[in-house]
C-alpha cells in the first residue's frame, strides 16, 4: 500500500492511521483506495488491538471531494465507494478493536461522520465540526444518523443536521459529541498514551467490553445482566485474568486489594 495519502504505523499493539489526502483530506479518488486498504489491514491484523484514526495537514477530513460532485459525479463511483466506506464504518464501530479518532481542524460532512463512528473521540482546540450535508442538497450519510443521536441526543442531533450548524471543540465537548479537548501540540502523544493503555488489556476482554457497551441501548437490563453473567465465568478462567490478579496481589504485598 502506498503511504502517500494514507499512512499506517504499528507500535505496541496500536495502529496509528493517518489520512494525508489532497484538499484537506477530502474523500476522493486519491484517498479512498489507500484508506480502504489500510483500514482493512489493521482490522484484520491480530497483533493490532487498538486503532487510532487521524488526519494530517491540520485537518481531520472535510468529507466528499466536492470537485467530483454535482454534474461531475459518476453515480456508480459514488455507489461503489459508499458501499465500501459504509462497510468500513460498520467494522470500525461494531468490530472487536477499540477505535479512537483524533480530530484537528475540520471534520465536515462525511468527515464528521467518520469522526464519530469510533468508540472514543478527542479533538484539539482548533477543531470544527460541521454537519454540512443539507447545505449541498444531500442527506447525512456514512452512519451519522445512527451515531449522532446516541452521542448528543435526538433534539441536538436534529439541530446540528437540519440547521447545518457548525460547532467548535469546546461546544462539541459540552454537548457530549467528543470525549475531550487536548492542545494541538499534545494531542497525538496523549492519544497514543490512551491507546497503548488500552492495548495492554486482553483483546478478548476489549472485544467483550466494547460489544456489551454497544449493545446497551439495544437490549433490556435483564438480557444484559444475563449476558454478563454467562460471559464472566469464562473470562476469569483465562490465563490473562489469572496473571493480572497475580501481579495485582504482588503489588499489594500479598494482602487483600481492591479491584481497579
Amino acid at each position: 500500500m502506498s503511504e502517500e495519502f494514507f499512512k499506517v504505523e504499528k507500535e505496541d499493539g496500536v495502529a496509528r492511521c493517518t489520512m494525508n489526502g489532497p484538499t484537506m483530506n477530502a474523500m476522493g479518488a486519491d484517498l479512498l483506495p489507500p484508506l480502504f486498504e489500510g483500514l482493512d489491514d489493521v482490522l484484520s491484523d491480530d497483533d493490532v488491538r487498538v486503532i487510532v484514526l487521524r488526519g494530517d495537514g491540520g485537518n481531520f477530513c472535510v468529507g466528499a471531494d466536492l470537485s467530483i460532485m454535482g454534474e461531475k459525479m459518476d453515480p456508480m463511483f459514488l455507489y461503489e465507494n459508499m458501499k465500501k466506506i459504509n462497510d468500513m464504518g460498520y467494522r470500525l464501530h461494531e468490530g472487536p478493536k477499540p477505535v479512537i479518532t483524533e480530530v484537528d481542524g475540520w471534520a465536515a460532512g462525511g468527515g464528521f461522520s467518520l469522526a464519530i463512528c469510533s468508540d472514543v473521540t478527542y479533538a484539539t482546540e482548533r477543531a470544527q465540526f460541521y454537519m454540512s450535508f443539507v447545505r449541498i442538497g444531500i442527506i447525512p450519510d456514512l452512519g451519522v444518523s445512527y451515531h449522532l443521536p446516541r452521542r448528543v441526543g435526538l433534539a441536538r442531533a436534529k439541530e446540528l443536521a437540519l440547521a447545518a450548524k457548525r460547532i467548535d471543540a469546546e461546544e462539541a465537548y459540552r454537548i457530549g459529541l467528543i470525549n475531550g479537548v487536548i492542545d494541538h501540540e499534545s494531542i497525538s502523544g496523549e492519544v497514543m498514551k490512551t491507546a497503548k493503555r488500552m492495548a495492554t488489556c486482553s483483546p478478548v476482554v476489549l472485544e467483550m467490553t466494547k460489544r456489551n457497551l454497544n449493545w446497551s441501548d439495544r437490549l433490556d437490563l435483564k438480557t444484559m445482566l444475563d449476558n454478563e453473567a454467562s460471559t464472566q465465568p469464562f473470562l476469569v478462567m483465562a490465563p490473562e485474568h489469572q496473571e493480572a490478579i497475580k501481579k495485582f496481589m504482588e503489588k499489594q504485598g500479598g494482602g487483600k486489594g481492591q479491584e481497579g
